[in-house]
């Protein structure tokens, strides 16, 4: 009697997560170079529409202040004007340190929580207006890079840990490997963010240097970039996501001697 082998089925070519549900099958976001202004100018008008809730919430409740306490109506309404005002006119000169001088004004954790809670609302914004996450966090991961390059007198890359994503070409990940081994604590091919954290947790760096998708970086930065200085390098992914993707081998480099200069500062 002739028995029926089962063989295993031939794996697709390629299997999306749910990150990447929305990827329709082309190249485009394979290339990306977005400017940074792009988060800058979003991140404005998300800023000044939250500004503008404030005389609209007031509008609301001051009939009710004004039977309740008559005298502090007006002491609570140049109260706001007054905070608004002074926010703005922060912010303003911060944009203009930023993009004339690449200088930050503000410390280094008040920074972080400013632009990480921003980023999913600049996210939300920018789909409004036709421009792509992926599009908005690459801005945003250049914005969070030069932000973070701020601080270099107050950070320590002497226990680096190295983040590489699976889908990244064999020759781009031995070259990495080539110009940073014995530089890191530890070179980790990280399949998703469990396993990052769980690094993060065993090494304990005190500077992490991450390749991934924007995606990936910016979830990533979400979670750890408040605690752990981050530099993040966005992935080129000439096939779509999710295969055979390189580095900006420019963007390594400038990385690694930005890592370097910390290392020099620090033991001089």
């Amino acid at each position: 009697m002739k028995t029926e082998t089962n063989y295993p089925a031939k794996p697709e070519d390629r299997k999306l997560g749910d990150e990447w549900s929305d990827w329709k099958g082309g190249t485009d976001a394979g290339e990306i170079d977005e400017n940074p202004t792009t988060f800058f100018i979003l991140a404005a008008v998300v800023i000044l529409l939250f500004l503008a809730l404030f005389p609209l919430g007031w509008y609301l409740i001051k009939p009710r202040i004004e039977q309740l306490i008559p005298f502090a109506s007006n002491l609570i309404e140049r109260f706001i004007v007054v905070c608004a005002f002074i926010f703005l006119i922060l912010l303003l000169v911060e944009g203009i340190s930023l993009l004339k001088f690449r200088k930050s004004l503000f410390p280094y954790r008040w920074r972080e929580k400013l632009l990480l809670s921003l980023l999913p609302k600049t996210v939300w914004l920018g789909a409004k207006f036709g421009i792509s996450r992926d599009r908005v966090g690459n801005s945003f991961i250049k914005v969070h890079n030069l932000l973070t390059k701020n601080f270099t007198d107050k950070l320590n890359a002497d226990r680096l840990l190295v983040l590489l994503p699976r889908c990244l070409r064999k020759e781009a990940r031995n070259q990495i490997i080539s110009k940073i081994d014995g530089d890191a604590v530890k070179i980790l091919t990280a399949g998703g963010g469990e396993e990052a954290r769980e690094a993060i947790m065993k090494y304990q760096p005190t500077f992490i240097l991450a390749l991934a998708c924007e995606r990936d970086l910016m979830s990533g930065l979400k979670d750890i970039a408040e605690k752990i200085p981050v530099i993040a390098i966005p992935n080129k992914r000439p096939e779509g996501p999710c295969k055979n993707t390189h580095i900006s081998v420019r963007e390594l480099d400038e990385a690694l001697k930005f890592i370097t200069d910390i290392k020099n500062k620090n033991h001089n």
